[in-house]
């Protein structure tokens, strides 16, 4: 098969293709017995070889140059007068080779679908001229009453053309009818389908907006009365009161669940799964987060197509990275913070890169921040890389992406 079409069988020609090549695989081998019966009884048999290495050859211009229609008439041609020698020496118009132009026929119809039917119009005109030759070629009287007269092969041979060519061609039409009927309610029910997915995912959109918008609304006005009641509270607390760390953990933590529900109704309502997105939801944290620090903060991004993350990849990258960006605050003393998206085959890299010196870590006590991280990019196919210099600390993420416009 050409090379285009070899793993593609949706190829509007796939088909097409694949019945000439698989009928001239099998006839190859096949042929190939008449030469040896013949060799055996003593008959010429170069033709069939020829006849063999035109089909071989018919197949390399498919395979090298995806054609097949001009090599497949020149074959057509040599057969023909491959075929008429041999009926020519032996016995013209009465001969059992007459026999090859049937099988050619049939052969011709079911390989090219298309062309082939007008194999049966010129066998017909093959028939004709071998009668013309019968009647000129001085063969003995008691041989045309012996066999029914040349007129009488002539008709029966041409019969049997237009029954089998025309049997053929019909069978090959329905056939041809009915795939594309196959087809057409093929195209239909995806039609239909796309219609239906569409629609669905209007509806899931719809609904991600309602329960992005609802829960907003709920929980962020339950949280905010509760940073409320208790920042009162503190106030009416005693500075010394023992209660007062308590109250200051209630905020911490109704703070942070803040936050964190922010992100979730970012990656619930945004086009949070495409790398730009995400990096520009990263990038306007990382500002507001390091003015609290008097940390310069930079981002620079490359361009990288329409790609697109997994449905979980960029809620679990936006976690790592806050908790890195963290992480450089309590523990490197930069002064200058840098994020960065660049395109790989096949992904996209995130790195966040800081110009501190970080503290060594303590062997006796498990680093949770770090096994955090692990643990997200090991569950959800990402890739983590730290690599700790003189000049910093960079941490890096590799996700894999889907290009959109793939085919």
């Amino acid at each position: 098969m050409p090379k285009e079409m070899r793993k593609d069988n949706t190829h509007p020609k796939y088909h097409e293709f694949r019945v000439i090549v698989s009928s001239c695989l099998i006839g190859v081998p096949l042929m190939l017995l008449f030469p040896v019966f013949i060799y055996w009884m003593h008959r010429p048999f170069i033709g069939y070889l020829i006849n063999d290495a035109l089909i071989i050859i018919l197949l390399f211009s498919i395979r090298y140059f995806g054609h097949y229609r001009i090599p497949m008439t020149i074959t057509a041609l040599a057969t023909y007068f491959i075929i008429y020698d041999w009926i020519r020496d032996s016995g013209l118009i009465y001969s059992s080779n007459i026999s090859i132009l049937h099988m050619y026929l049939l052969a011709a119809i079911w390989a090219d679908k298309k062309y082939g039917w007008w194999t049966m119009f010129s066998n017909l005109g093959v028939f004709g001229f071998i009668y013309y030759q019968t009647l000129h070629a001085s063969i003995a009287p008691p041989v045309h009453t012996l066999l029914g007269g040349p007129l009488y092969a002539l008709g029966m041979n041409c019969l049997i053309t237009i029954f089998f060519g025309g049997f053929l061609a019909w069978q090959q039409y329905d056939q041809e009818r009915d795939r594309a009927k196959i087809r057409g309610l093929q195209d239909q029910k995806i039609t239909m389908l796309d219609e239906a997915v569409k629609l669905r995912t209007e509806q899931l959109n719809s609904m991600r907006e309602t329960i992005a918008t609802d829960f907003h609304d709920e929980t962020g006005n339950m949280l905010s009365a509760i940073t409320r009641q208790a920042a009162l509270l503190k106030h009416k607390l005693a500075p010394d009161d023992g209660l007062q760390p308590l109250v200051e953990t209630i905020i911490q933590n109704s703070n942070a669940l803040y936050a964190s529900s922010k992100d979730f109704l970012w990656h619930l309502n945004h086009n949070s799964d495409e790398p730009k997105e995400l990096f520009d939801y990263l990038t306007s944290y990382g500002q507001r987060y390091y003015n609290q620090f008097d940390i310069a903060f930079s981002s620079v991004a490359t361009d990288c197509g329409s790609k697109q993350f997994g449905p979980l990849a960029a809620l679990n990258i936006l976690f790592i990275f806050k908790e890195a960006m963290t992480n450089i605050v309590k523990h490197s003393g930069a002064t200058e913070v840098e994020l960065t998206m660049t395109c790989l085959a096949g992904g996209i890299h995130y790195a966040l890169l800081d110009n501190g010196a970080w503290k060594d870590a303590d062997p006796y006590h498990e680093h949770n921040g770090l096994a955090n991280m692990e643990r997200r990019c090991k569950k959800n196919n990402l890739v983590l890389t730290i690599v700790k210099e003189n000049s910093g600390t960079c941490i890096g993420i590799t996700v894999p992406v889907i290009p959109l416009n793939e085919e």
